[in-house]
């Protein structure tokens, strides 16, 4: 097993950084930062004439990672917002990108520690906001009030569970005499739903019920549609005015198929619409040796893009 000295191992490493390739000079903008693995080792090719534009949601990461890329001299500015914001804040800072990374995965600090409700291993309080200073509703407030055919919809459509139904109708009747506040009592509804096939179950029977959950509360599917759109305009505006650089490479990672199948259209529009072309055959995985040593990163896909286009003049 890795050692996790940061709280967090990066996935792909040497793959991601080999073959997005950051050169001295170049602007990286790292759309999860997260306890900043992947921007080390992207800031240790840039040099001092680069920058890394590190961006999260979570403050202690941003604040844990800034001091890594402090640490080494790494020329670093940090924006606690989401990644959706990432066009407004480069503007302010007059920039324009040439490598583009997104890892849409939850950092193994925030499941590993169990006051921010990610997980099922302890019995702690429901939350799984990834920003707590927000607005945003922690799973506590979202499960007291949504009702019962949204919430089967929704462990349906992020969980992708068949038993969705029958885990939302334990939920409802389980709310009615008492507030559903703590992991383990989600977690033990879940269970219940699924019946004897819980001892059959490849993976624990909660593990998608939690991840629909985390999905829905931090708005994860909306906000990585909304990336995608904003690097396609960039994409399209590339030799003129756009956000990002003429043969910028972007990568992403992504852990579950909700996440990479929007990832997958969105490249290959791009590439059939000649505003790019694929840096990897198809998706890059971990190999044994990694899964080996990190077994959370074993449903990781990377995919890579290098901007070529379109040619007009300015």
């Amino acid at each position: 097993m890795a050692r996790i000295e940061h709280g967090h191992v990066p996935v792909l490493l040497e793959e991601i950084v080999e073959t997005l390739a950051p050169k001295p000079g170049d602007v990286v903008v790292d759309c999860t930062l997260g306890r900043g693995g992947h921007a080390l080792a992207m800031g240790r090719r840039i040099g001092s004439e680069g920058l890394i534009i590190g961006i999260d949601r979570d403050p202690d990461n941003l604040t844990y990672a800034r001091s890594r890329l402090d640490e080494e001299g790494i020329p670093c500015h940090t924006i606690h917002d989401s990644f959706v914001a990432i066009t407004r804040h480069l503007a302010k800072l007059d920039r324009r990108v040439d490598v583009i990374l997104a890892d849409l995965g939850v950092s193994s600090n925030q499941l590993d520690t169990s006051t921010r409700g990610f997980g099922f291993q302890d019995d702690s309080p429901l939350d799984m906001r990834l920003d707590h200073s927000g607005n945003c509703e922690d799973a506590q407030k979202l499960l007291a009030r949504i009702s019962q055919q949204e919430l089967t919809e929704l462990i349906r459509t992020y969980g992708e569970d068949p038993f969705a139904a029958a885990i939302a109708r334990k939920i409802v009747i389980a709310r009615e005499t008492e507030p559903i506040k703590t992991t383990r009592q989600l977690s033990d509804l879940v269970k219940a739903a699924y019946g004897p096939k819980a001892h059959s179950s490849r993976v624990h029977p909660a593990t998608r019920t939690f991840m629909a959950l985390r999905i829905a509360i931090n708005e994860e599917i909306p906000a990585l549609e909304t990336l995608l759109d904003l690097i396609s305009r960039g994409c399209e505006k590339a030799s003129r005015d756009g956000w990002i650089n003429q043969n910028a490479r972007i990568g992403i990672i992504s852990f579950h198929s909700l996440e990479d199948r929007p990832v997958k259209q969105a490249f290959a529009r791009w590439q059939k619409q000649g505003l790019t072309t694929g840096l990897t055959s198809g998706v890059v995985r971990p190999g044994e040796a990694e899964i080996n040593a990190n077994p959370r990163s074993r449903s990781a896909k990377f995919r890579a893009v290098q901007v070529t286009g379109p040619n007009r003049p300015k």
